[in-house]
């Protein structure tokens, strides 16, 4: 076991549970496992807050649990963020100030991301992140890092990501009800694609699909750099909701029946089996065909599948032989989807856990918790930057490089990738 020098806590805010994890930090950077607390959760719809309460006490309950299993009291935590409110613009700006001093500096790099983030505020939203693809270069296009070089206009492509200031500033005050101060707020799908992606993987072209409870986060690499993003209002709960409705059965047994009945592949049920569902009002349970369980799930599917599609043709992507899919969140643990996936989009697809970066407690490495462990890395290398505001190209991630935080350093891909993700919770941004 390590002899800490720090510690950090991620809060993964979802629709069904609160996931909080501790990890100590040494002096090299590496990463250990102290504790951690699950909390159902019945605050949140399409990841967001609709019952303050209930969110405060579930959040409250898991950060005590994980204070119990760590043994150490929580002052502070990096807290991931999803929800139908979120939205995303690509957009270019052009940079007069940069270079004026005859070259571009570090500093003058490290400055974008803020730049740009102040750039693109509107009234009633919060800029989460600004995220820099690329560069142009006195009209030279695809310029992934333009510290050193000489201008006389500098150009630069960057991915906001803003969200409702009203469900930002809830979100905040819900974590701070539990006397926790929020260090810093990550989109959850940048924070699953930290704990799952390989550096090769965002190199080639990948687009991680995270379905979680009450939403499906995706987000686009592209050369290094992450190019589109998106939220769909479907996750499991919508799965367990389509049971619920048909059946008249109660919520529980249909979450139950999901995991343990359904699959998105009805075919390979055998025709005259049967389940028994309890039915709301009756003494008497339904027996149910579970093939036509398994068919109300696969239509399900279905539907999410094609705004999966939709998504990444909105997001220029069309030629799936050369690019990836990668699922993780606890909606991919359902039975065939892959599969499904493998025969109507592309083979070039696989289901992930949080994998790679340190050593993951046993119960936890299943895709449900990718989100909670991307939070934890990418909290690590914020508190670790001194100047941890704003976001790395050639990754726009901490963990750019396949994702030790043991380096001591902020990872830095080969294009140079030095500006930092923009932190609206850092000095006084909030």
């Amino acid at each position: 076991m390590m002899q800490p020098s720090g510690i950090i806590t991620a809060i993964d805010v979802g629709t069904t549970k609160i996931f909080t994890l501790v990890a100590g930090v040494d002096d090299t950077g590496a990463l250990e496992a102290l504790g951690h607390g699950i909390v159902p959760c019945g605050g949140l719809s399409k990841g967001n807050i609709e019952d303050i309460v209930e969110t405060q006490r579930a959040i409250r309950e898991s950060v005590q649990e994980a204070q119990r299993q760590a043994g150490v009291q929580i002052k502070s935590a990096f807290v991931g963020i999803t929800g139908t409110h979120i939205s995303f613009e690509n957009r270019r700006d052009v940079l007069d100030w940069v270079g004026s001093h005859g070259v571009i500096t570090d500093r003058d790099i490290s400055r974008i991301p803020e730049t740009v983030a102040n750039a693109s505020k509107e009234l009633g939203r919060k800029v989460l992140h600004a995220l820099p693809i690329s560069y142009s270069l006195d009209g030279e296009e695809g310029i992934k890092d333009p510290m050193g070089m000489h201008s006389n206009r500098l150009e630069v492509e960057t991915h906001v990501v803003s969200g409702s200031s009203m469900a930002v500033d809830r979100l905040v005050r819900a974590v701070e009800s539990a006397g926790v101060k929020v260090d810093g707020v990550v989109l959850g799908s940048i924070a699953s694609s930290e704990s799952v992606l390989t550096p090769l993987e965002r190199a080639r072209g990948t687009a991680v699909i995270d379905i979680g409870g009450g939403t499906t986060d995706i987000i686009v690499y592209k050369g290094g750099t992450i190019a589109y993003s998106a939220v769909i209002p479907i996750g499991g709960y919508q799965f367990t909701n389509d049971i619920c409705m048909t059946y008249n059965t109660t919520f529980e047994a249909a979450e139950e029946a999901k995991i343990t009945q359904c699959s998105t592949e009805p075919d390979t049920v055998r025709p005259h089996e049967e389940i028994t569902l309890p039915v709301q009002g009756r003494a008497a349970g339904l027996k149910v065909p579970r093939r036509d369980l398994c068919q109300l799930t696969r239509e399900r599917a279905m539907e999410l599948m094609r705004l999966i599609m939709i998504t990444l043709k909105d997001a220029d992507v069309t030629d799936f032989d050369n690019f990836r899919l990668v699922l993780t969140g606890g909606g991919s643990n359902m039975d065939g989807l892959e599969d499904m996936i493998k025969r109507t989009l592309t083979s070039n697809v696989r289901t992930a856990a949080p994998s790679g970066f340190m050593e993951i407690p046993l119960g936890l490495q299943q895709p449900e918790y990718a989100t909670g462990f991307g939070i934890l890395l990418w909290g690590a290398t914020q508190s670790r930057t001194a100047t941890a505001t704003y976001s790395p190209i050639n990754g726009n991630g901490p963990g750019n490089g396949r994702r030790s935080v043991a380096e001591g350093k902020v990872p830095v891909s080969a294009g140079g990738g030095r500006s930092r993700f923009f932190n609206p919770f850092r000095r006084g941004g909030r």
